[in-house]
């Protein structure tokens, strides 16, 4: 009787346990579950970066410092606006084109010989930039490149005594160095320096379309 007694007791103390174990794995399943779920959206999410192939990027500016005009000139307008747009063809070349527009004036205090003659300036032409990011291994925020652009100058001018035409337009080229900052994932502040057709330098606000 006593060994039935003990048989009976080691079974039910062995379905408890067993009943313990299953209800800790039911509770555990979802958990784990949640987690896979969770490591595979990770994995999904596409990774940031500051530029690659594909990206259509748009840069609206403006110009300081213009190295167009000639000695004694002043600025007509405080700064010089311009709009650039390149396609990315691969992960370090994008190319594209630009417009831009400058103005300046020149006044004449010569006794006998006051006026004023102003010049305006109308840029449009290619450029295109290679991406240093993969080179260096940059942070996915930044966008450091260097480029060219060449294109056609127009300029027109007119003076206080009537005059008007256009003179003096011909080719115009530049050399760059740039560099973007990204604070979300389409949109960025920018800074080029170098030698351009309107502006030395040219800062601005730039997004991904």
């Amino acid at each position: 009787m006593k060994k039935q007694l003990l048989m009976m007791s080691f079974f039910m103390a062995l379905g408890v346990i067993a009943s313990a174990q299953s209800k800790s794995k039911s509770k555990a399943t979802p958990k784990a579950k949640t987690e896979t779920k969770t490591m595979a959206s990770r994995n999904n999410t596409p990774s940031l970066r500051a530029y690659g192939k594909g990206d259509n990027l748009l840069n609206i500016g403006i110009g300081i410092g213009s190295p167009f005009f000639g000695s004694g000139y002043s600025s007509s307008l405080p700064v010089n606006p311009s709009v650039s747009y390149e396609k990315g063809i691969t992960d370090e070349i994008s190319v594209g084109g630009q417009v831009a527009y400058a103005s300046s004036k020149y006044n004449s205090d010569f006794p006998g010989s006051n006026y004023s003659f102003k010049q305006n300036a109308f840029y449009i032409g290619a450029r295109g930039s290679y991406h240093f990011n993969e080179l260096f291994k940059l942070d996915p925020k930044f966008d450091v490149y260097g480029g060219a652009s060449l294109g056609y100058v127009v300029v027109s001018t007119s003076n206080d005594q009537g005059f008007g035409g256009t003179t003096g337009s011909g080719i115009g080229f530049g050399l760059f160095a740039g560099g973007k900052y990204y604070f979300s994932t389409k949109t960025s502040v920018f800074t080029e320096l170098g030698y351009q057709s309107l502006s030395l330098l040219n800062v601005g606000i730039a997004f991904k379309l």
